[in-house]
């Protein structure tokens, strides 16, 4: 029994890692459409929306990041 819990612990792990990577390009994408709104509206309504979730995108991008690392999901590190 404990041999089948390994295999699904490391599907467990390998697709928490793989919903973070997700997660990340998600809100890289989305955070370059706000910038391209940023750098290139002369709305300033929309200037300010886009700036807003853009600081919004990037607490939630550095926070997924550090999840993923503490999981281990980094590189190289992870077994």
């Amino acid at each position: 029994m404990l041999l089948l819990g390994v295999p699904a612990a490391g599907r467990a792990a390998f697709d928490e890692c793989q919903l973070m990577d997700q997660v990340l390009n998600r809100l890289g994408n989305a955070m370059a459409i706000n910038r391209a709104i940023i750098a290139e509206s002369t709305d300033s309504a929309a200037v300010a929306v886009a700036s807003e979730a853009l600081t919004q995108q990037n607490e939630s991008y550095r926070r997924t990041k550090r999840q993923r690392s503490k999981a281990g999901c980094d590189g190289w590190e992870r077994d």
